[in-house]
């Protein structure tokens, strides 16, 4: 098996998990799954003694072994409702370590209000973020937002660019206190600042202080700005509504009821992963995953055991390569290009004889 390939996979996610393990232990930067919620209308349905035990049995056998796949910097993020995210978290401490858990996203997932609904409205989901190694783990910021892009000026024609002015006193009791006299003669009384004295000094000799009255603020440089800290509510990234639109688009059909928008992969692959990097999906479902993934640069494995997948997970995936412009593809200059091994077989992953298809922009070959 050459783990440079992207892989789609046909099988249980089980038993492709236990071969996986032979050639991607420690090397899959990011898991991000959606695994069937538990909610009676699919195939765990309820029983009135033990109505979580086999949903929970069924994800630790297959948290277990997606933990060893990941490397000592990556994180897993998995996608549940209220029905059972209380107990995927508890199971998730005990698998990974309640010391490596990240955080509950909330992601805002409906179009509109559910007017019929009995008690409220449901318009979230939880995603819960756990690292293999939390003192390893790295998140990566995201943009800034247009209002915060718009604060950022350059009204004096500063040769190092827009910046932001802050204020450097402090509002609350912390701070360090002292009188300041800047190198132009100013003098401020003795008061709480944001910063202590040498630094105040170092701002000034470097042209970064903003006198206004009796207050000092300091220039924050776009160029200095990273990026912002991704928030643990998501209410801009798209909805179900909108991910069904997407695969309707490619498919002539919505085909199924709650896929994810690309929007909401592509964030959760911005903040996790660098391009090259890895990611794994072993609920692929209609192929988001791998859809973002390759338009972004990284490199993927999804597994999928219903028949669904040549179909569509298989079809969306060589659309992807053909240069589909759904979804993210403009946010990524997306033009299409690579390829990805179709396995429908999963003794393959074993060495054995094997039936599978590599798919690039213009060609398939059967192997």
């Amino acid at each position: 098996m050459n783990i440079n390939n992207n892989y789609l996979i046909k099988g249980n996610a089980l038993d492709v998990l236990n071969k996986l393990q032979k050639y991607y232990t420690g090397k899959v930067k990011l898991i991000y799954i959606d695994p069937p919620y538990n909610t009676g209308n699919d195939s765990f349905k309820y029983n009135d003694n033990f109505n979580h035990s086999t949903w929970l049995v069924f994800m630790k056998n297959r948290l277990q072994i997606a933990r060893e796949l990941l490397s000592d910097d990556g994180v897993i993020f998995v996608q549940c409702d209220d029905n059972e995210q209380a107990y995927l978290k508890v199971l998730m401490d005990e698998v990974f370590g309640s010391k490596h858990f990240i955080s509950n996203i909330v992601w805002h997932k409906k179009r509109g209000k559910d007017n019929s609904a009995k008690y409220l409205s449901v318009s979230h989901e939880i995603i819960c973020v756990f690292a293999k190694k939390k003192q390893n783990f790295i998140i990566n910021r995201i943009d800034l937002e247009e209002e915060t892009e718009k604060a950022y000026k350059n009204p004096d024609n500063d040769p190092r660019g827009k910046y932001r002015a802050l204020g450097l006193w402090s509002r609350q009791q912390g701070g360090s206190l002292f009188e300041f006299t800047d190198k132009n003669g100013n003098w401020f009384s003795k008061r709480l600042w944001l910063v202590n004295k040498d630094t105040m000094t170092k701002l000034d000799k470097d042209n970064r202080l903003i006198i206004v009255g009796d207050k000092i603020y300091r220039k924050l440089f776009r160029y200095e700005n990273e990026g912002c800290i991704p928030e643990t509510i998501w209410t801009k990234l798209s909805n179900n509504a909108n991910a069904k639109d997407e695969v309707k688009v490619l498919f002539n059909s919505a085909i199924f009821d709650t896929p994810k928008p690309e929007s909401l992969l592509e964030r959760i692959i911005q903040i996790s992963t660098k391009p090259g990097d890895l990611v794994l999906d072993f609920f692929a479902g209609s192929g988001t995953t791998g859809a973002v993934a390759h338009k972004m640069g990284r490199r993927w494995i999804m597994v999928e055991q219903m028949d669904y997948i040549n179909d569509i997970t298989c079809k969306r995936m060589q659309r992807v390569l053909e240069g589909e412009q759904g979804g993210v593809s403009k946010n990524h200059n997306w033009q299409g290009g690579g390829s990805f091994v179709y396995v429908n077989n999963i003794d393959f992953l074993n060495n054995n004889d094997y039936v599978n298809l590599i798919y690039s922009q213009d060609k398939v070959c059967k192997h």
